[in-house]
Order: C-alpha cells, then structure tokens, then sequence
C-alpha cells in the first residue's frame, strides 16, 4: 500500500427514511431531538440534533405527527403520505 497526502473525496447517498428521538425536553419551553437519517439499504447516512423554539414547542401540544413535519421542514425533506 502507497502511501499519499490526505484527499477529500466527496460521495453523494440518497436518503429514503429517518427517524426521531427526542433527546431534550425542558417543560414549557423546548424540545431536542436526534434525528437519523438513512438510505435505502438501511445504512445511516447522517445525524443531527434539532431543537424546538418555545413557539414550535407550545405549537407541538400531543400531536407527534407535529415533531415529523417539523423535522422533514428543517431538512427539507418531504414526507411520503402513504408511508405513514
């Protein structure tokens, strides 16, 4: 094996599904979450953490399908309806 000086190489993956974990919540005020995101074969592609404002938080009330529109919206993914 050759040895070389560092290269970035730049690789493109489709993701297809995610999902969500709240990691965070302080009551009245906001919400953390770990979003996962993955491709087709299942692998993970990606993670990042999310966090309500105290508006989007009050606006979350006991609808969890809120957090989903939420995440898909701050990654701009788009949601399939007949998936749910």
């Amino acid at each position: 094996m050759s040895s070389i000086q560092p290269c970035v190489v730049t690789t493109t993956k489709t993701i297809v599904s995610f999902t969500v974990v709240c990691e965070n919540i302080t009551l009245f005020q906001s919400a953390t979450f770990r979003v996962d995101s993955f491709d087709a074969d299942g692998n993970m592609v990606n993670r990042q953490y999310l966090t309500m404002t105290n508006e989007q938080y009050l606006a979350w009330k006991n609808d969890d399908s809120y957090v989903l529109d939420f995440v898909a919206a701050s990654l701009g993914y788009t949601i399939n309806s007949s998936a749910l």
